[in-house]
Formats: C-alpha cells, structure tokens, sequence
C-alpha cells in the first residue's frame, strides 16, 4: 500500500499546476504510472487472476484513447470522430466487464434472476436519467453526423451498463475482501468523472475539467491500491450444499434507487426548464413496470416452491422421508371420516423393528439409522394407493390401511416382515376399526396387540378383536368357481365369489348400495380377490357399473391387472358416458373386460358396442333345451359374433355333460358350472384335480360340433 503515497500526493497537487499542455501531459503520465504500477503489483501476487488483469487493461485502453485533453500525447492519434480512439475506448469498457465477471465469479454458486431483475430495474431507470439529459440532446444535435451521434450515445449507455454490472457485483451475498472493495471505488470514481464529461459535451454551461481529471486519476491510483492489496484472488468454490445469504437491504436500496430516478429526472428537467422526452420517461418506466412484474412473478414462485418445501419438511420424517406422526394423525383423522360416512372398514397396524437398541449398540448409530431408512424403503414398496406407512419414532412404524379388514391387511404385512433388512424380524399388531368409537380406539387396540406380541417372545404378528358394530359392512369370505376350456375340460381361470354367513350375496350387495356402500363393499370382495389370487390362472372379479369409477373400486384395481378380468354386471341401466374412458385405462393396464349374464334385462346391441367385451358370460340356466332349434340357432349365433369380434363366450350354469357336448357344438370357448366345479374355498382349490371331467365321462369330445370354430382369442392363457 505504500505505493499509493507518491500516487495521493500528486492527484493532491494536480489541480495547482498550470493549465494546458503540462496539465494535460501530467495528467496522461500519472495515469500511466498508476496503471502501470497496479499491473506490477498484479505481478507480485501469487495467484494472478485473469479477471484482475482484463480490467486494468482496459483502464489502459482508457488512457491510450484519451480524448479529453487536446495538448496531451495522442499515441492514436486526432483524427476523423468517430475514429481509432472511439473504438479503444469502447472496447476498453467491454474489457473491463469481462474482467469484473471473472473476479466475482464462484464456482457452484446458482444463478440468481431475482438479483439479475433488480439491476435491470436499475439499469431501466439510470437509462431514464441519460436519456433525458445526454442521449436525447445529443439525438437533437443537427451538426453531428449519424455516426457520431450513435459513438456519442455509446459511452453513456456502456456507463450505465457497467455502472449496473459494478452495483450487482457488490450487492452480492458473501463477504467483500478489501481489493474488492478498492477496485470497487475505483470504478465507481471512474464512471462519475465519465457521467460529469458526458453531460459538459451537451451543456456548454458545464465546465468541470479538473474535478473530471481529479477523479479519472483518483479512480487509477485506487485501482493501483487494490492491486497490492494481499486479498487479491479469486472468490472461493462454494461447498456442496452452502448456500450464501442476501442482504435484503442492499437489494432493497438497489430496487427503490431504480424506481425512482425516473421521477427525479422529471423533476430536475422541471426545475431547470429543460427540454423532456416524455417518450424516454414513458418506454422507461413501461419498461420498469414489466421488469417489477417478472420480479414478483419470480419472488411468488420461489415463496411458493419454498412454502411447499417446509410443509414437506414438517410433515415427513427427517431420517427415513416418509411420513411422520404428525401425517399419521391428520391421515388418520381423515380415513376416519371417509370410513365413518362409508360404513367401510380401516385397520390400523404398529410395525416395530425387534432388538433395535442392540443393533444400534452393536453396529453403531450410522449403520442403525442406515437399517431403519432401508426398511422404511422397502416396506413402502409394497404399499398399495390410499395406504399411509409413518414413521412413529425408533424403530415402530404405524401403517394405515383404509377399506380393509385385518385379515385382509395380513398377507401385506408378512410380506413386509419378509423383506425387513439386515435380518432383523418385526413384531406387528393389527386392529381394525369401530365406526361407532374415536379413531384413538383404534390405535389403542393396535399398540395393545403389539404389546402382546413382544410380550409373546416377538417376530409375531397379533390380531386385535374383531369389532362388532352393526353399521360396518360385512367382510366377505371369497369362494372360487373353476372355468374351463370346454375343448380341454382344463381350468383356465376362477371367478371370485362372496360369500356371507348372515345372508345372500346379492342382499347383502344391495343392501349396502342402498345407504352408498355400495362401491366401498365392491372394493372389499376385489382387494381380497385379487390378493389371494390363484397361481397360473386368471381372476375375475365382478363389478357394476356405479362402481367402476369409484375412488374406492379404483383404488382396489391399482397397478398391473395383467390376468385380471373385469365382469360387468348386467343388471343395471346406469349411464355409460365416460364407460369407454374408464374401461380404456384399465384394458391399458392388463385388463380384459366380460359381459356378466348377458340375455335378459340390461342386455342389448348398444352395451356390447360401448363396452367391446372380450368375453360374454351367457346364462344357459335360462335356457330350457339347448336342443331346440331356436334357443341352439341363439347360442350359435353369439358364438359367431363372438368370433367375428375376436372374443370369447362364457357359458355360465353347465350342469350335465349333455349341456358341455351341446356347448362344444355351438362352437362355445369356455363354460363354468358344476359339472366342473362348484364354487370352494381357496384350500380346497388347491387340492382340486386339474381336470375332473375326463375321469368321470371318459373323454373329452374328439373334436368340436360343426359350428365350431377358432377365434383369435380362443386358447387356454388370459383373455384378451
């Protein structure tokens, strides 16, 4: 620094010496040496950046075009306006920028546009300020050429630029060093000499030449300080994840500066009875009107990306991500009220990982809080929509299963103690709900049937009662009905049938529709089908059409539905208009679509045509004789439909091997019935003979009756 005391001195004696030639050369010598000067101290530091170097040669640029001081030495010359000198000068400016940019620049630190529109602002309004009392007189003047007047504006638009690069560099977040801030104030003392210069050239009245001088040489002789300062490097990479705070009081001053130069120009150019653009004020401030909009259109997004981060931070687990109790309670509360209006049942399950306190003791607390994330990871993996898993604290977990009855939740959670890592095993209670407690009931039955299972020597799962309310509806038991390939007599698939022990079937469906259970009941019997599905067959599951685009029914029908047939009752005339659409979305995930008792009632052209079914179910029950020739013509000609359409016909209620011979003649693919099988439960399935029929009658029919035929969906695999 002691290199700036000659250098003060002599700006100090500057405005003492004589006017004319030895002003102008001592002006032109101490700006050499000043620059020259901070380009040796740039030499002297260790780490020399490059941006450093690219300002101070553009501080050269501005001396070696100086056009300023007419008896001084002109190494470029005085010749034609605009000429050599304007380009130096000009290029000098964009020197300097380009070296601003890569002092301040950090390595990893995110682009700011909020910051980037209050410069702009700024820019807008400082732009105001130059038109209306430099670029407009300057516009106005006839004697200047077009070239000239376009160099002439140039300067006082790169001011202005640079001025608005110098405020955003310094409105920065992070700490200043004190190079910055010296080659900060240097610039600065720079563009205020240019900003005097470029007003005395439009007012002749002006006349400011040795301050203009005083503050170009002041403005080199800090440069010349700033670099011998020690602090002299580039800013530091940031370090993952930091994140540099902004003063909110520099952005702020940067911003109302900006908004009101625009008035203070109006008011100046009243009060000394100038000549105003209104056009400059107004494109000025319709700029600045737009550029407040973007601001605050970008300030509202980022508060509501960061609203949306801290709700998600408050309502998930800090170790695992996945819900937290305070999201179990409000989920809770709200399953509560769903299932409270819907009669439907919800069950409640605390999983609690056994001898955590061990682990944690034995391995370590990382490699512990590492085991709870991967758990929690691979027991929401078996989640199905609508279901909520949170973490309670430690080692418990609480699972939320709306529309499911205990037993029904129990394959779910044994296939979640499966895949517990790190060979640990689970103790697990499970209650469902009574609709006519609090929803506090149920957790208490749940946390006291987990207590009975740690209690029990752990690794078990415990059932808490089963509650009694007259209001649930029923959990169905499902019973399975074989189909067949009537050419094989083999079994192709089941269709899953509910049975209750109260009453029928088909009262205890209606009986829940009634009171708009309806579609919660069918969500039930399809949630326990489709879980406890047969293995190497297809499934259908009825549903009606009220149903089908349920919540509930949708959310039981979630995910792959790939050897899944969907039966459609027929025995309702509700409205089809968006029947095609949901029957898309699920024939897209692996669906096939079956007309259920197709003949009477509901059954005609038009439903075949919306619902384009791959299977019709056809009661033959309701047929007397199957030899007549008008009922046989029937059967055949859906048969013939059915292959011209590429679907399958179903014969529901065979129950001789006559009817299977006649069914085989008719060109019929598959048929259900007790002549195969009457509905069983699962166990018994599974002990059934793959074929029955073949030990009781001999064989098979050799081959098919004369009207049979071969559709393009006719085989032993998954409809459709």
């Amino acid at each position: 620094m002691r290199v700036m005391v000659p250098l003060v001195a002599a700006v100090a004696a500057y405005p003492f010496l004589p006017s004319g030639q030895v002003r102008d050369l001592a002006y032109q010598a101490l700006g050499l040496v000043a620059v020259l000067a901070a380009l040796w101290g740039l030499s002297r530091q260790t780490d020399r950046p490059r941006g450093w170097l690219l300002v101070l040669l553009g501080y050269l640029g501005w001396l070696v075009g100086d056009p300023v001081h007419p008896d001084g030495f002109h190494l470029l010359g005085t010749g034609a306006d605009p000429g050599l000198v304007d380009a130096v000068r000009l290029a000098s400016y964009g020197l300097i920028a380009c070296g601003l940019l890569m002092t301040a620049r950090r390595r990893g630190e995110r682009r700011d546009l909020t910051a980037v529109l209050d410069v702009a602002v700024l820019a807008a309004g400082l732009a105001v300020v130059a038109g209306v009392f430099v670029i407009a007189p300057i516009a106005r003047d006839s004697s200047l050429s077009l070239a000239a007047q376009v160099t002439s504006c140039a300067y006082p638009v790169a001011d202005v630029l640079l001025l608005c690069l110098l405020v955003r560099l310094w409105a920065r977040p992070g700490a200043k060093t004190a190079a910055f801030g010296l080659l900060s104030a240097s610039l600065a003392l720079l563009l205020v000499g240019n900003a005097f210069h470029d007003y005395a050239l439009v007012d002749s009245t002006t006349t400011s030449s040795v301050l203009n001088d005083v503050l170009w040489l002041a403005g080199f002789v800090l440069a010349a300080g700033a670099a011998w300062t020690r602090s002299v490097q580039e800013q530091d990479e940031l370090a993952p994840g930091q994140v540099l705070l902004v003063d909110p009081r520099s952005r702020l001053l940067v911003l109302a500066t900006g908004l009101l130069l625009p008035a203070v120009a109006f008011v100046v150019a009243g009060l000394t009875s100038q000549t105003l653009d209104w056009e400059v004020v107004a494109g000025g401030a319709l700029l600045m009107s737009l550029l407040v909009a973007a601001q605050m259109r970008g300030m509202l997004a980022v508060m509501q990306a960061q609203t949306v981060q801290l709700a998600g931070l408050a309502r998930s687990d800090a170790l695992t991500g996945i819900p937290n109790q305070r999201t179990w309670d409000f989920e809770l509360a709200r399953a509560a009220k769903a299932a409270r209006g819907l009669n439907a049942p919800l069950t409640v399950a605390f999983i609690e990982l056994d001898h955590l306190k061990e682990y944690y003791e034995a391995h370590g607390h990382p490699a512990g809080d590492q085991l709870v994330r991967e758990a929690a990871s691979a027991w929401w993996d078996l989640l199905q929509p609508g279901q909520v898993l949170a973490r309670s604290g430690g080692g418990r977990f609480a699972l939320l299963c709306p529309s499911l009855w205990a037993d029904d939740v129990r394959p779910m959670i044994d296939a979640m103690r499966t895949a517990t890592p790190g060979g640990l095993t689970t103790s697990v209670g499970v209650a469902t709900w009574n609709p006519q407690s609090e929803p506090t009931a149920v957790v208490e039955a749940a946390e006291q049937a987990l207590d009975e299972a740690t209690r029990g020597g752990r690794d078990q799962v415990q059932l808490a009662p089963k509650p009694t309310s007259t209001t649930l509806i029923p959990r169905p038991t499902m019973f399975w009905q074989p189909i067949v390939d009537l050419r094989t007599t083999l079994p192709v698939g089941v269709e899953a049938l509910s049975r209750f022990p109260e009453s029928d079937p088909l009262t205890v469906f209606e009986a829940a529709a009634s009171v708009g259970s309806g579609p919660t009941l069918e969500a039930v019997a399809i949630t326990y089908a489709l879980t406890n599905r047969p293995q190497g067959l297809w499934v259908a599951v009825n549903v009606s059409i009220e149903a089908l685009g349920s919540v509930q029914v949708q959310r039981a029908l979630a995910g792959n539905l790939t050897g899944v047939v969907l039966e459609i009752t027929e025995h309702s005339d509700a409205e089809t208009s968006d029947l095609a659409r949901l029957l898309s979305g699920y024939r897209s995930r692996g669906a096939s679509i079956a007309v259920d008792d197709w003949g009477p009632g509901f059954s005609n052209i038009d439903r075949l045509v919306i619902l384009q079914p791959d299977i019709v179910k056809l009661d033959v029950t309701r047929l007397s004789s199957l030899a007549s020739d008008y009922q046989g013509a029937t059967v055949s000609l859906i048969a013939e439909w059915a292959e011209m359409v590429g679907a399958k016909i179903c014969a529901e209620g065979v129950e001789t091997e006559e009817q299977w011979q006649q069914l085989c003649g008719f060109g019929v693919h598959l048929g259900q019935g007790h002549f195969f099988g009457r509905p069983m439960p699962p166990e018994e399935l599974l002990t059934m003979p793959r074929d029955t029929v073949a030990a009781r009658v001999g064989s098979a029919p050799s081959k098919l009756g004369s009207r049979a035929r071969t559709s393009p969906r006719a085989n032993s695999g998954t409809p459709g």
